[in-house]
């Protein structure tokens, strides 16, 4: 889970762009989470309104973040 935020595996095409990330990280932890992106900020809130809300400037950034909060360290 949270890994196809980062980038493809196994080829050289890079970063996925904005859109393509937001799919995969709301594929990965939407049912829980409400995963958006702003401006310069990308956010992901427990839909029960419980905890804080993650932010971070990157998809790689905030897949990362979920990744620790959630003890999946891959």
């Amino acid at each position: 889970m949270g890994g196809a935020a980062a980038s493809r595996t196994g080829d050289d095409t890079g970063p996925l762009d904005e859109a393509e990330a937001l799919r995969a990280l709301r594929t990965d932890w939407g049912s829980a989470l409400d995963i958006g992106c702003g401006g310069d900020q990308w956010r992901a809130a427990r839909r029960d309104g419980c905890g804080p809300v993650l932010t971070r400037a990157s998809a790689d950034g905030l897949a990362m973040a979920l990744r620790i909060s959630y003890g999946r360290p891959r």
